[in-house]
């Protein structure tokens, strides 16, 4: 494992690299799919990495059971040099879900390119709109495309309810499809509430009841507010849901 890159390497010079951030409690969430994920990416985006999964999945259960952790987030970089785990706090906790999330729109706006859907090292654009939502008061910043379809935010995908129905962006748009939110699309089918992904815009999000965001780390936080357009706080819906997480 490398606790340091050279400047020759492509994560220093080009931000070329990949990344999953797993929720340890005892043992690793959905680590299956995280390295599913990876492992994918790195196909199709033909990055040049040493390691295969089962070896990397190994180092990863030898890091928690040597270092004892437990409800931390652990955090999987790979790149061309090499390999690295670090864990981490998690930064959400019981008054974070009481009192929900706010959501600014970022002032980046999205093009449709490949690389959204891959959780790369090149994280500039999330931290950028994530600091930039924080000096304003607000908790994350939500992206939108230059032809006004929802996105996601800096570190979560969003999900909106209207009377029976949850929606979603469609898997489709330049978007970084969560582990969350794959789990959120089983859980619904698994118990009968109908989700649609859809390209929702922006000019209509007023149209919906209640708004919430997922990510492995937070599971499912409910949004009070986008812009100036204010949420219900409850929704038997999603307390559904989130009960089968």
């Amino acid at each position: 494992m490398k606790n340091s890159a050279s400047f020759n390497s492509e994560l220093s010079k080009f931000g070329i690299g990949l990344f999953e951030t797993i929720k340890v409690e005892k043992d690793p969430i959905d680590l299956e799919l995280h390295m599913d994920r990876m492992f994918k990416s790195i196909k199709e985006l033909d990055i040049k990495i040493q390691y295969n999964k089962e070896f990397l999945k190994s180092e990863i259960l030898k890091y928690i059971d040597t270092n004892n952790i437990a409800n931390k987030a652990l955090r999987l970089t790979v790149f061309d040099e090499g390999y690295n785990i670090s864990t981490r706090d998690i930064p959400y906790n019981n008054e974070t879900y009481k009192k929900g999330f706010k959501l600014i729109i970022s002032p980046i706006k999205r093009g449709h390119s490949i690389i959204y859907k891959h959780k790369t090292t090149n994280y500039y654009e999330s931290i950028y709109t994530k600091k930039y939502a924080n000096e304003r008061g607000f908790d994350d910043g939500l992206f939108i495309g230059t032809d006004g379809s929802v996105l996601e935010c800096s570190m979560s995908n969003i999900f909106f309810i209207k009377g029976s129905c949850v929606y979603t962006p469609s898997s489709d748009l330049p978007i970084l499809n969560g582990i969350m939110k794959k789990r959120i699309l089983d859980i619904c089918g698994e118990i009968n509430i109908q989700l649609i992904e859809k390209n929702i815009k922006i000019r209509d999000i007023g149209d919906y009841d209640f708004v919430f965001v997922t990510n492995s780390l937070m599971n499912a936080i409910k949004v009070t507010q986008i812009e100036d357009i204010f949420y219900e706080e409850s929704n038997e819906l999603f307390d559904k849901i989130v009960t089968c997480i």
